[in-house]
């Protein structure tokens, strides 16, 4: 299953790609689903890459990723997620990121990639496309409200003011 997804954002390419790339750890900072997040112990299987991956504790339990692919100057990241949640049907999930100049704007994509067990792949891939296709619209409208404001969107100063995400914290820490 493939989605794919693409936002225009009124900030610079490089102020989009600090947050995606160099700051690639604190997607906790902005994301909603992600309640808090971190760097993951390792060595990176990508030279380029600034960390191995990422720890995060998120609104359906921790995930560990690994970064796949960075490429400074395409502004480009994908990493692969596991999580203890994650059904085991779910054989592989890779979701990149690239970012693009569109004059004094930026343009990013986001592409997932899931590969889902026969027959789950007919019976589940429906509704799973719903769900990611959710996750992807929330995250990218979180990503362009900090990239233009600085602040996180309002649905993640809800998000964490939530006792999940309080917990979460607490058990991250």
């Amino acid at each position: 299953m493939k989605i794919s997804r693409t936002i225009n954002i009124n900030a610079p390419a490089e102020r989009v790609w600090d947050i995606l790339g160099p700051n690639y750890t604190k997607a906790g900072d902005w994301a909603s689903s992600v309640y808090v997040s971190d760097a993951r112990p390792g060595t990176p299987k990508v030279a380029a890459a600034p960390v191995a991956g990422r720890v995060c504790q998120t609104s359906l339990g921790p995930f560990t990723e690994t970064i796949e692919a960075f490429d400074e100057g395409r502004r480009h990241v994908a990493y692969s997620a596991t999580g203890d949640k994650m059904p085991g049907f779910v054989k592989r999930l890779v979701n990149s990121w690239t970012v693009h100049t569109s004059g004094s704007m930026s343009r990013v994509q986001i592409e997932l990639n899931a590969d889902i067990a026969f027959p789950f792949n007919i019976l589940m891939g429906p509704m799973m496309k719903l769900q990611f296709g959710k996750v992807l619209r929330e995250a990218t409208e979180e990503l362009k409200h900090y990239a233009e404001t600085g602040k996180p969107h309002p649905r993640k100063v809800k998000a964490d003011a939530s006792k999940k995400a309080v917990k979460a914290r607490e058990v991250f820490a």
